[in-house]
């Protein structure tokens, strides 16, 4: 990669048999959501518990309703499950744990219930508590009813964080997760359709959730999904549907990537808004501000630009060769001044030396994987500052003053630097070749805003506050967790702990109403 490069911004299980196509989605009568016809000839298939979505949430609920003796019906408009939560990075925040205890890090459920809050700003704080009083409870259940290996000897630590908490999974990502979870669910005898995509919530004149429409992406038919006991809405965020999240957040362009799979989009979350669902914060959409725009999705050049030159390097705007933000601040920070330079045209470049590429301030991330992503072409090598600033047409003089003030902060054992950044134990000055540089932006991370629910992942109505009745949900697709900023490692455990929740309190709800189920 030199400088044109970096300056540039399969199915695992078959779809549906197909169906009646063409059929056409009857319109609301007065009132929420319920349908005054019948919709005679389509294809119908009943479960005690319907579920919308595969990733974490999805298949934890899945889990604990068959545990409960019901019959399962996990629906996935994409042609493989598994969601965000499959190609994440298998972080999750857990105090408590065995390894925090080898490490000698002191936590605590209410340490890491006041880092949420803080971060977050405007989170329920009755959701984080019993998130962060569940967090070991659920660690441990991946270990025993999932068999999911955890590493035994490192933490990762978010920057937003107190300490270090949060646990990696063995084979470092989260499919280590999702898989055990799937084949979990399926040998308890959950049954999986996808392909099928979810278009409408059905309801009774009395606003009872008697289950769904869906249509075969293949085929195009719609179909009838009742729900006997209750429907789980799980069908993730929406940080890959421009048109809405623009509407949301109008920051949040084309021009903006995302790290999340194709499939979040907010045609769930518009239909349970259809039958009277409180939906919340939208606006919050948080963003990964070190991402690398020449990877698609999430990538790994984010590690170099964090790990390398964010705790021991610059980030600079290239048109200038000066930093613009503190590289080890908050997420919502980072992210403001990132746009705040785009916005000017200006591209920004993370650089760090040998140094810091020797030693990432990451126990996951290693010198080697910087060679690795060299090889790809995501970071260059450069054999000095000045045929780095020459490839780039960078002022040099302007690097060299920043590199400078940098290194003189840690000679002298200043705290901070001039940006504002903690200066940690062991750093060493930047100045030894070669020298390493990537293109850095921001892309949308996860959606804070969503449905409304309860502690019990029952949501909640706009008309009275009250539980829609047979209605749950649990992960991305909620809102009110994370509010106005995101502490990092928190998703998979949000999905599991409200996930498991969804899925028992659903399992126990009262069978639906002959009566109600005749408006299918």
């Amino acid at each position: 990669m030199r400088r044109r490069r970096i300056l540039a911004g399969a199915s695992l299980w078959p779809f549906l048999p197909a169906g009646e196509a063409g059929a056409r989605l009857p319109s609301p009568e007065t009132g929420f959501g319920s349908f005054p016809e019948n919709l005679p000839g389509l294809p119908e298939t009943a479960a005690d518990v319907l579920i919308v979505g595969s990733g974490a949430a999805g298949l934890a609920a899945a889990v604990e309703a068959r545990k409960a003796g019901r019959s399962v019906i996990v629906l996935e408009k994409m042609g493989s499950i598994g969601g965000n939560s499959g190609i994440s990075q298998g972080l999750m925040s857990v105090p408590g744990t065995p390894v925090q205890e080898k490490l000698g890090i002191a936590d605590s459920p209410e340490r890491f219930a006041a880092d949420m809050l803080k971060e977050s700003y405007c989170g329920h704080p009755g959701r984080i508590r019993l998130m962060a009083e569940k967090a070991l409870e659920t660690y441990e259940w991946t270990e025993k009813e999932l068999g999911v290996s955890w590493k035994p000897d490192h933490l990762e630590k978010e920057i937003e964080a107190s300490v270090a908490r949060a646990s990696v999974i063995g084979s470092g990502s989260g499919a280590g997760l999702i898989i055990p979870l799937y084949e979990r669910a399926r040998a308890l005898g959950a049954r999986f359709e996808v392909g099928m995509k979810v278009e409408r919530i059905v309801t009774s004149p009395k606003g009872v959730v008697l289950g769904v429409l869906a249509r075969n992406v293949r085929s195009g038919a719609l179909m009838r999904w009742r729900a006997r006991y209750g429907v789980v809405l799980a069908a993730g965020g929406f940080g890959a549907d421009i048109d809405f999240r623009e509407f949301c957040n109008p920051r949040l362009s084309e021009r903006v990537g995302t790290t999340t799979q194709p499939g979040s989009t907010a045609e769930v979350l518009r239909a349970a808004a259809k039958i009277g669902a409180w939906i919340i914060h939208l606006q919050y959409i948080s963003c990964i501000p070190d991402a690398n725009p020449d990877e698609k999705g999430w990538g790994t050049g984010w590690q170099f630009t964090r790990y390398c030159a964010g705790a021991q390097g610059i980030w600079v705007e290239r048109k200038t060769g000066k930093r613009f933000t503190n590289e080890m601040g908050s997420s919502v920070d980072r992210t403001n001044a990132v746009f705040d330079a785009l916005r000017r045209e200006h591209d920004l470049i993370a650089i760090a030396d040998a140094r810091a590429v020797r030693h990432p301030r990451s126990g996951i991330f290693t010198e080697e994987d910087v060679k690795t992503l060299v090889a790809r072409g995501y970071v260059t090598e450069f054999e000095t500052l000045e045929s780095l600033a020459d490839e780039l047409e960078m002022p040099l003089e302007s690097l060299r003053q920043e590199i400078a003030a940098y290194s003189q902060s840690v000679l002298k054992g200043d705290l901070y630097d001039r940006m504002g950044r903690r200066i940690e134990k062991g750093a060493e000055p930047m100045g030894e070749a070669p020298w390493y540089a990537a293109p850095l932006t921001a892309k949308v991370l996860s959606c804070s805003g969503g449905i409304a629910i309860d502690l019990r992942a029952r949501v909640l109505s706009v008309e009275d506050d009250q539980p829609i009745p047979h209605l749950y949900a649990a992960g991305e697709i909620t809102g009110g967790l994370h509010g106005v900023g995101y502490l990092g490692s928190c998703g998979l455990l949000d999905a599991l702990v409200f996930g498991r929740i969804a899925g028992r309190e659903a399992a126990k709800s009262e069978k639906d109403q002959t009566e109600d189920s005749a408006l299918f």
